[in-house]
């Protein structure tokens, strides 16, 4: 997948994360893409963005199981699609 839709997708899971993050639970993941954007945009290796992208996947998933409503379908679909 291009690089446009992984960027993309990091931006949407450290927003929703940020979104979530009230008690603080989710300040490693947030850190973390917040680092890995800022890398990418200065040397332009996405390796680490998708590296994060996928740990975001699977936090966000295991909440969504928690409570279905808490993330969006459409997100789960396009950090899928960004890692496929």
């Amino acid at each position: 997948m291009s690089q446009i839709a992984i960027v993309a997708a990091a931006e949407a899971a450290l927003d929703k994360l940020t979104k979530l993050n009230k008690k603080g639970e989710y300040d490693q993941q947030v850190n973390d893409l917040n680092w890995v954007l800022a890398s990418f945009k200065n040397d332009g290796n996405p390796e680490g963005v998708y590296q994060k992208v996928a740990e975001a996947q699977t936090v966000l998933a295991a909440l969504k199981t928690k409570k279905p409503r808490s993330v969006a379908k459409s997100l789960m679909d396009t950090l899928a699609k960004a890692l496929a």
